[in-house]
């Protein structure tokens, strides 16, 4: 988000755990899955109904977001909207509020008004974001969340949708059972490199180990949270799974393609040429 309420550096002692966030992940809109999963601040990630198309409402993130991090307290401002998004509260409902009008008043002090402050916040729930790195429900039916067994395991591989725009997809395990997300169940090592040929995005053309966004960020695969490891990939990319004594587990990731409008259809007539012809050794 580029517009959001300044704030002091220096603050009283507050009724929430602020203490692991920095000045600009306070009201990020979700571009960067680092910068937007809660994991990453001490608490777990929730789960969220996101649109088949990856694309949704900044405000209607946001209250996804505080309804599942603060339940109960409800948002009196678009200010408090994006606050309750992305800092848990505790106390009873009076202290709540009353540290909210609190801050909202340091704020204004910076910024030079209420209309201010409220106009930059609406300004910013008002686009529409493409957020990566949040997990889909156990069971949840989604035409781009998909799901393969690992071979001599109880667990699956699930790929779900992130940015379409940055053609981001994630890659978590899953117990096959259940469907819960689990963290690196065994031994194994991930490597990506360039697919398909029609993937500009992937720009450079090698094979490359992967770590998950946590390890990215300096947590150690330990201390991780139940459920919460997810690596991304891009759209097209070739994936190899090693792991000892078992063979490699091979895969391609989807490509996701606006479909055209009528008329964007070429009036042609398509001869269908062979594209790959085998030839003997």
């Amino acid at each position: 988000m580029k517009s959001k309420p300044a704030r002091k550096s220096q603050r009283k002692q507050r009724p929430y755990d602020n203490s692991k966030r920095s000045e600009n992940d306070r009201a990020r809109g979700g571009v960067s899955p680092a910068a937007t999963s809660p994991a990453l601040r001490g608490f777990p990630s929730p789960r969220l109904n996101i649109p088949i198309n990856g694309r949704i409402l900044y405000r209607d993130f946001c209250r996804q977001l505080a309804s599942q991090l603060n339940p109960g307290v409800e948002p009196r401002s678009d200010w408090e909207l994006l606050k309750l998004a992305y800092e848990r509260m505790t106390g009873d409902l009076a202290d709540v509020y009353a540290f909210l009008d609190k801050e909202l008043l340091e704020d204004v002090d910076l910024q030079g008004s209420v209309e201010i402050v409220q106009r930059c916040c609406a300004k910013a729930l008002d686009n529409y974001i493409e957020p990566t790195g949040y997990k889909p429900l156990p069971g949840e039916v989604n035409p781009f969340v998909h799901i393969r067994p690992i071979p001599d395991t109880k667990y699956s591989i699930r790929l779900f949708p992130g940015s379409f725009t940055d053609a981001e997809y994630c890659l978590d395990f899953i117990d096959s059972a259940t469907g819960e997300p689990v963290n690196s169940p065994f031994e194994f090592e991930l490597f990506a490199g360039p697919g398909e040929t029609n993937t500009p995005w992937l720009s450079l053309p090698i094979a490359m180990k992967l770590r998950s966004i946590e390890n990215a960020h300096g947590i150690r695969t330990q201390d991780i949270r139940p459920g919460e490891e997810k690596f991304i990939l891009r759209d097209g990319q070739m994936c190899v799974l090693t792991r000892p004594g078992k063979p490699k587990i091979r895969f391609t990731v989807p490509i996701r393609q606006k479909a055209k409008s009528a008329e964007e259809v070429e009036d042609a007539i398509v001869l269908d040429f062979p594209k790959i012809l085998q030839v003997d050794p």
